[in-house]
C-alpha cells in the first residue's frame, strides 16, 4: 500500500463505496480553506438566465451570489425583483468526471422556496442529480438521472425517479448541520446516499459520457417544485467536495509504484503508515503539467502519459 498519495498510480477506491471499485483519480476540495486564485482555477460562477416552462419567474444565475467563508463556498437565492430569481451555482471547467463515486457537504438552508442541487451535467439528456426541495415539511432528497421518464399524467415514476427522507433521531433540524450526499455511477447503476447510507439506486437511463460537477441553488416559483421565490435570502453552505473517479482524458493506470488501488475515506487519503493529513497547499497535476503549490508530481519521466489525474486542494486533514 503506498505511503504517500503522490505514489498511488494504480488507481483510488471509496472505503464507503458499496462497490468498491476502483476508479483513476481522486479528487479533494476542501472551499473553508481554497484561495481565491485555486477556485477560480477549478470552477466558474454561471452567469446566465433560465425562464422554463410553467414558471412566473426567471432564474437569474450571477456570480455575485456566490460567496466563500471559513465555513465554506454560500450559495444564495434572493427575493425576486421584477420577476429575476437571483440564482447562485457553481460548475468545474472539467467536463471530464465520467464513472466514480462522488461526494458534497452540504447545510441547507431554513428558508424555504428554493431547491440546492449537486450533479453532473453532460447535457439535458446526460445528468445525474441529487436535489433538496425545502418548501417541503419533511426533509427528503430527490434522486434521478435524464432523461427522466414520466407517467401520463406528467408524475415521475420511479425507474428514473427516487426519493429518500431523513428522520432525525436527536431532534435538530435538517438545516442544522452538514450533511454528505453520495453518488456512486457505474455504467449501468447509480447508487445514492445520504451520509455514507446508501439506500437508492437507479438502473434505467443511467448516463453513458463525462461531464462537469456542478453545485447549485435556485428558484422559478414553480407551484409543481421549487414553489417560492423566497421573501429572504436564503444560503446553502457547501463545505466539502470530493471524488475518486475515472477521468475521461486518463486511458489506463500505471501500478508501477503500487500494485493495488489506494483508501479514501471521507476524502482522506489513507496511507500505508497511518491516515496522515496531506501536506499544505495546493495539487493540481495533468499529463506534462507540474503541480501547483506544494507540489505532489506522480509523473515519471516516460510514464507521464499514464499518469493519474489528481487534484487535491487541502490545508489540513478534514474533520467533521
Amino acid at each position: 500500500m503506498a505511503s504517500r498519495v503522490e505514489n498511488c498510480d494504480c488507481g483510488f477506491t471509496d472505503s464507503n463505496d458499496p462497490t468498491q471499485s476502483t476508479f483513476t483519480n481522486f479528487l479533494a476540495v476542501n472551499f473553508s480553506s481554497i484561495s481565491d486564485t485555486q477556485f477560480n482555477h477549478i470552477f466558474i460562477r454561471s452567469t446566465y438566465e433560465l425562464t422554463p416552462k410553467h414558471t412566473s419567474y426567471t432564474r437569474n444565475f450571477s456570480a455575485g451570489q456566490v460567496q466563500r467563508s471559513d465555513a465554506g463556498v454560500h450559495l444564495t437565492v434572493s427575493p425576486a425583483v421584477r420577476q429575476k430569481v437571483p440564482c447562485a451555482q457553481i460548475f468545474t471547467r472539467a467536463k471530464t468526471f465520467f464513472h466514480g463515486s462522488y461526494h458534497a457537504r452540504f447545510r441547507v438552508s431554513h428558508v424555504s422556496g428554493t431547491v440546492a442541487a449537486f450533479f453532473n451535467y453532460k447535457n439535458d439528456t446526460s445528468e445525474i442529480d441529487i436535489e433538496y426541495i425545502n418548501f417541503w415539511e419533511e426533509p427528503t432528497l430527490l434522486y434521478t438521472v435524464k432523461p427522466q421518464l414520466y407517467d401520463d399524467s406528467g408524475n415521475p415514476i420511479s425507474n428514473t425517479y427516487q426519493r429518500e427522507d431523513w428522520n432525525s433521531t436527536s431532534g435538530e433540524a435538517f438545516s442544522d448541520g452538514f450533511h454528505e450526499w453520495s453518488y456512486v455511477w457505474l455504467p449501468d447503476i447509480v447508487h445514492y446516499g445520504l451520509d455514507s447510507n446508501y439506500s437508492r439506486v437507479i438502473t434505467t437511463n443511467v448516463p453513458q459520457a463525462p461531464g462537469c460537477l456542478a453545485l447549485s441553488h435556485w428558484s422559478d416559483g414553480n407551484p409543481k417544485f421549487s414553489l417560492g421565490p423566497p421573501t429572504e435570502n436564503s444560503t446553502v453552505t457547501i463545505s466539502f467536495l470530493w471524488a475518486v473517479y475515472n477521468n475521461s482524458s486518463v486511458s489506463s493506470l500505471v501500478c508501477s509504484k503500487t500494485t493495488s488501488p489506494c483508501t479514501i475515506t471521507n476524502g482522506v487519503f489513507q496511507s500505508g503508515i497511518n491516515s496522515s493529513p496531506l501536506p499544505t497547499g495546493s495539487v493540481s497535476v495533468n499529463p506534462g503539467v507540474r503541480s501547483i503549490g506544494a507540489s505532489l508530481g506522480v509523473s515519471s519521466g516516460a510514464s507521464s502519459w499514464l499518469l493519474v489525474f489528481v487534484m487535491l486542494l487541502w490545508f489540513r486533514s478534514f474533520r467533521d
